[in-house]
């Protein structure tokens, strides 16, 4: 299914000496069939497989994964790089690969939330007189063409970046003052993101839709922007080593005699940069290519993907009907279980309201998630055939909010590592001697002391800063209300507590401790901020409710 040659990257941890089984199945089974008894574990020979297994490299240790070929020159791709890869909890691709041992749990898993509902259902038509509850649904199909057409024009409106890159970066006719690796050419990627935002989001607030189409539409402005400026920092970056490579081809060979060894070295990172695989840049910009990216369920952009042969179609339909059948499932638990205790709020009060919030605040938590990465995700990648599947890690066995940051959403993750962590991390690093008069290196000064701060510990501020102001805009544009910041204020105080955190050994060495909190914390404070969010309008009750509820 997968093709080979477009793994890269190290390989992953659990092809680690440590996790590797001491014999695999197919040794084992050889064995078996030639009369040999099976291995017996004695302590000498575990003692002995381990000294070997440690002293191997991990791709001889598997021979059926592909030996990964070299890493691209490009630094910002050590780190972030593109795999054929499996979703975790995708079940289905489990049962395609032959393995059903998930199977029954996921259909007893299944059997219970139906259960659950039809009981949920039938008591909502005792006190009620009807099975479901029709407000939200008029509520979230209301105004659907307008909805419709605005995000679509939303879609097509960033194709903008084609021309953009084309003409003022690696264009015949770009002007000769638009340098890519100028700080003009920055400063007018800025300038137009910052518009193409600004305008949608204005656009938005005059259209005087209701708060879901608010909250879809303001999540899809902040994808779409993802991904304008992905594709815009990214091919800015590749045509500076365009011109870089151009200005030391024509040096080279302007000059005569033996051709210096260490430009040729350079002139060949520079080749293997622009043309990771197969595909080289700038015969990549081009509308299709965008069309595909735009398509594809990742919001950084590389010039190729790993790619899978053919799309199966049973599967893409699995996940439609998944989709629709998570959708359901979040439709009820909203309309019958949230809104009543909220409209009940003023009267019953927050902290009340908080705790019978939090079961299904985590319930629509969980089936967001699922809809989202499982469904969805899964669904557009195997459209475009896209191989590399791994949108989240173990995020249930987190122990912080700055671990499960970097596994739950794993696309928004490598965006923030891609555009925001390591570009700030490494203008730190360049700029070690912030005050030469003062004789210091990576200071930052407050009065008369100074306190030392790492790189990464910069740059993780600097990440968390640019993350929890960009939750704050979305939350205050979707649900036209501010609430004095506490989204930003709640999202920033994790950093001290990050610190805190790795200071106390007793409590540092408590992973199930460290987990059970991290899990309660959010139970109880995300149903507490949603109360603080439409405490206001539920207690003013203007006009139609549904309609006010943010």
């Amino acid at each position: 299914m997968f093709i080979p040659q477009a793994a890269d990257g190290p390989p992953s941890s659990r092809n680690s000496p440590r996790l590797r089984p001491q014999f695999t199945r197919r040794e084992i089974e050889e064995r078996l069939a030639s009369g040999s008894p099976p291995p017996v574990f004695t302590s000498s020979l575990r003692r002995s497989l381990r000294n070997d297994r440690e002293s191997a490299s991990p791709s001889a240790l598997d021979d059926s994964n592909p030996t990964p070929p070299p890493e691209p020159e490009d630094r910002h791709k050590k780190q972030i790089f593109f795999r054929p890869r499996a979703s975790i909890l995708d079940y289905t691709e489990l049962m395609y690969q032959g393995s059903d041992r998930i199977r029954g749990l996921v259909t007893c898993f299944w059997t219970i939330i139906g259960a659950y509902l039809v009981s949920l259902l039938f008591s909502h038509y005792e006190k009620n007189g009807e099975f479901l509850s029709r407000g939200l649904a008029s509520l979230i199909f209301s105004r659907g063409t307008d909805l419709i057409l605005s995000d679509l024009a939303l879609v097509l409106s960033t194709a903008f970046v084609v021309p953009f890159v084309r003409v003022l970066w690696i264009g015949r006719w770009q002007p000769r003052f638009m340098d890519p690796r100028h700080t003009r050419a920055m400063v007018l990627q800025a300038v137009a993101e910052v518009v193409w935002l600004v305008f949608w989001y204005t656009w938005q607030g005059t259209r005087g839709w209701p708060w879901s189409q608010r909250c879809f539409f303001a999540l899809h402005t902040v994808v779409n922007w993802m991904k304008v400026h992905s594709y815009l920092s990214t091919n800015r970056h590749l045509a500076c080593s365009l011109r870089t490579r151009d200005e030391l081809e024509n040096n080279q060979s302007s000059q005569k005699g033996d051709k210096d060894k260490h430009i040729q070295e350079r002139i060949q990172a520079l080749d293997a940069e622009l043309c990771p695989y197969s595909a080289r840049f700038p015969e990549t910009q081009t509308l299709a290519n965008y069309a595909m990216f735009q398509l594809c369920p990742v919001l950084v952009y590389e010039v190729e993907y790993p790619r899978t042969t053919h799309i199966r179609w049973g599967y893409v339909a699995e996940k439609m009907a998944g989709t629709a059948g998570i959708f359901a499932v979040f439709y009820i638990v909203v309309a019958h279980l949230m809104i009543p205790h909220l409209e009940r709020m003023p009267e019953t009060g927050l902290l009340l309201t908080t705790v019978h919030l939090m079961g299904p605040m985590a319930t629509c938590w969980l089936l967001f998630f699922f809809i989202t990465f499982d469904s969805i995700a899964n669904g557009f990648a195997e459209l475009t055939r896209f191989a590399d599947r791994r949108f989240y890690d173990d995020w249930w066995n987190v122990r912080g909010l700055d671990e499960f940051s970097r596994k739950w959403n794993r696309p928004v993750h490598l965006f923030l590592a891609r555009h925001i962590y390591m570009p700030v991390r490494e203008y730190w690093k360049s700029t070690r001697v912030l005050d030469k008069t003062r004789g210091a290196e990576s200071k930052i000064y407050a009065g008369s002391g100074s306190i030392t701060m790492p790189p990464s510990m910069v740059a993780m501020a600097t990440t968390f800063l640019f993350s929890s102001v960009l939750h704050e805009v979305t939350l205050v544009v979707a649900c036209h209300r501010w609430n004095h910041g506490m989204f930003f204020f709640s999202q920033m105080m994790q950093i001290p507590l990050i610190f805190v955190v790795d200071r106390i050994p007793w409590f540092k060495d408590q992973q199930a401790l460290r987990n059970w909190t991290f899990w309660l914390s959010m139970v109880f404070f995300q149903p507490l901020l949603l109360c603080f969010y439409t405490y206001g309008a539920f207690a003013s009750k203007a006009g139609d409710m549904y309609y006010n509820v943010l």
